[in-house]
């Protein structure tokens, strides 16, 4: 979907939002057996089940480079009228695809969905699929090999491809979310944003939802489009779709006396919207989230909570993260009192921001310019790949009640020109496609001596500053409101690293430090520990049994001392 069909929202940072829409139309799953997997630097073929991360099995644990899945299926003869979709809901990082021998089509970008229409390609009968997928980053990659602070194109980076490193997490390759075939009617809905404009005083909401109707057949056709969202009525005038086209349309509406979304009442109405038989159906929320000078405020209370960063992985799935993994992970972290977190450097599982929602938590949402130095930021191929992942993430998150801000990016140059024009237009991008969110990334950059004052770093341009900070901490966030004195402060990242074991006395005191710090601090809204749990990783300075230990719980999801702690510790009012 083009950006212009997004680029004309003007919606208040009063929202209404929810969960993944769910497809009305028929779905055939291509996820378990059936499926082959080989890398392309040896001979053995493998018989796989999809969603499937090649990193877990023996002897590909470090393999970074390309491989190819390959399975048959059967399918019925297609219906008049109707198109078919074939739909990835990730591929980890690069694919190209082929059905029957026919090019279909790449993506790059491994957290989003994508697919492609296969309607005049699809056999009656055995059909033949084909992906080809390459886990390997490079420098214009997002993520990319890191080499903020490194100064250019010619500099050593971060990580190398030789073992040291490449970026900060496991590079999960493989088919690593499901497969399938949606057949549909002709004209369908390509997706649905839904938004509210709270009145906390009236007790009244605006609600706007905006869709894309698509016309896949070759023909011009009408199409008339109804729905009800919260309680309310939709029925739109009938637009006309061009052959192979689509349209925007959009209705408002108010009701009264909405039971608003908060942490503490995560409360969700339904919302459908459909056009013909084909239909979206959403769990909304309706909340406000803004800023008012050093708070944060949800429903016009002020937000002090804690939570942490989560690497996505499980150590026997990998990056799939089936819905029992998400569900015992996210539990746990919940038990633990983390409640408000950038949770990771990437798109999110819906199932984990599904959880999120009907939980009560907060989470600002990150595509991963993570590391990106002055160079690439200023490259134009990297500023439209990453424009384009960010798209793809938004249009899968925007209705998530839990979603409360768009992040620029972690830890990159932030101090340099090339990082504050980044910042200040992928702020305008973003707020483009989706004014309902606030904007903001995680700097590490703040304390540096050529940071002089607030305009000589990129946080200039985030609604709430967001810092990522290891020890010292009551004077670097000094610094931090010093800068900017105006605006409320979150810490992205904090924690220690290096006690393998169940009993870490080390990773306490630096947490309990910390959180006294922000604790002592009207001006900081919370914080996100770095991890939650440990974690796999290639990048440099990892142990050898390449498990990064930064976790209150271990990578096989045993409790550390400090999961006590922090529950004691990150134990708040919720808003």
């Amino acid at each position: 979907m083009a950006q212009n069909l997004w680029g004309s929202m003007c919606i208040a940072l009063a929202v209404m939002s929810g969960t993944m829409p769910l497809f009305a139309a028929t779905t055939i799953d291509l996820d378990g057996p059936g499926w082959t997997f080989h890398a392309t630097l040896d001979e053995i073929t493998h018989e796989v089940s999809v969603p499937h991360c090649w990193p877990v099995m023996k002897g590909y644990e470090k393999y970074i480079g390309d491989a190819v899945y390959e399975r048959n299926f059967e399918a019925s003869a297609i219906e008049p009228g109707k198109t078919v979709r074939l739909r990835f809901d990730a591929v980890y990082y690069k694919s190209r695809v082929w059905l029957n021998g026919q090019d279909l089509g790449s993506h790059e970008g491994g957290y989003t969905p994508f697919e492609f229409d296969v309607t005049h390609v699809l056999k009656t009968g055995t059909n033949h699929l084909t992906v080809e997928v390459d886990n390997t980053p490079n420098l214009t990659s997002i993520p990319a090999i890191a080499t903020a602070g490194h100064g250019g194109p010619n500099q050593p980076a971060y990580g190398t491809l030789n073992g040291e490193g490449i970026v900060g997490w496991m590079p999960y390759g493989g088919i690593v979310r499901p497969a399938s075939l949606i057949v549909s009617d002709s004209v369908y809905l390509e997706n649905m944003k839904v938004d509210a404009k709270p009145d906390l005083q009236a007790r009244t909401a605006q609600i706007t939802v905006r869709a894309v109707v698509k016309n896949a057949g070759n023909k011009e056709t009408k199409a008339e489009v109804s729905g009800n969202i919260a309680g309310l009525v939709v029925k739109l005038p009938r637009v006309s779709l061009p052959a192979g086209g689509e349209r925007e349309v959009s209705w408002t509406g108010t009701f009264r006396e909405p039971h608003l979304w908060s942490v503490r009442d995560p409360f969700l109405y339904d919302a459908t919207l459909a056009v013909g038989n084909e239909s979206l159906h959403a769990k909304v929320g309706v909340r406000e989230i803004r800023v008012q000078g050093t708070q944060l405020l949800l429903n016009g209370k002020a937000v002090h909570l804690f939570g942490a960063n989560r690497v996505s992985e499980d150590p026997a799935e990998g990056l799939r993260e089936s819905a029992a993994v998400v569900d015992r992970d996210l539990s746990d972290m919940l038990a633990d009192n983390m409640r408000m977190m950038r949770i990771a450097h990437y798109p999110q599982a819906p199932e984990l921001l599904d959880f999120a929602d009907t939980h009560g938590m907060l989470i600002i949402a990150e595509v991963g310019n993570w590391n990106l130095g002055a160079w690439q930021m200023a490259d134009p191929q990297v500023r439209k790949l990453w424009q384009a992942q960010m798209l793809e993430m938004m249009k899968q998150d925007w209705n998530h009640p839990s979603v409360i801000a768009w992040s620029m990016g972690n830890e990159f140059e932030s101090a340099t020109p090339q990082g504050i024009a980044w910042t200040r237009d992928m702020r305008a991008y973003t707020l483009g496609l989706d004014q309902t969110r606030l904007i903001t990334f995680a700097s590490r950059f703040t304390g540096y001596p050529e940071v002089k004052t607030g305009t000589d770093e990129a946080s200039q341009y985030s609604d709430f500053v967001s810092v990522n900070i290891y020890g010292d901490y009551a004077k670097r966030l000094d610094r931090v409101h010093e800068l900017w004195p105006d605006k409320p402060v979150f810490m992205t990242e904090f924690g220690h690293m290096g006690e393998p074991g169940l009993h870490d006395p080390e990773r306490i005191a630096d947490i309990t430090e910390a959180v006294d710090a922000m604790k002592a601090r009207s001006w900081m809204i919370g914080g996100s520990l770095w991890t939650w749990a440990d974690y796999r990783s290639l990048h440099k300075g990892t142990p050898p049994d390449g498990i990064r230990k930064w976790g209150t719980v271990t990578f096989s999801r045993e409790h550390r001392d400090s999961w006590i702690a922090v529950q004691k510790l990150f134990a708040t009012e919720l808003p």
